[in-house]
């Protein structure tokens, strides 16, 4: 996929740092709207969701690129069960 689409597509800001490949940010930005919507953040201008994203970045700064894996320590950071 070509990177200069992500960079102006709806992939979150805070993954656009040019550390990762166009399939891990599309990986994090997955678990990102899942874990957001779940937790009710839909506004896009939620601060909250930006330490959502930290803890997305933690993650896959870690290794971590299963998805179900990054899904799990995200919200077992913010203290939420599976759904």
């Amino acid at each position: 996929m070509d990177p200069t689409f992500l960079h102006a597509s709806c992939v979150y800001w805070l993954f656009q740092t040019g550390q990762h490949d166009a399939d891990t940010m599309l990986l994090m930005d997955g678990v990102f709207e899942e874990v957001c919507a779940d937790l009710g953040l839909a506004q896009r201008e939620d601060r909250l969701r930006d330490l959502v994203a930290a803890e997305i970045l933690q993650c896959v700064g870690g290794g971590e690129r299963d998805s179900n894996h990054i899904r799990l320590c995200t919200r077992t950071a913010w203290n939420i069960g599976q759904p």
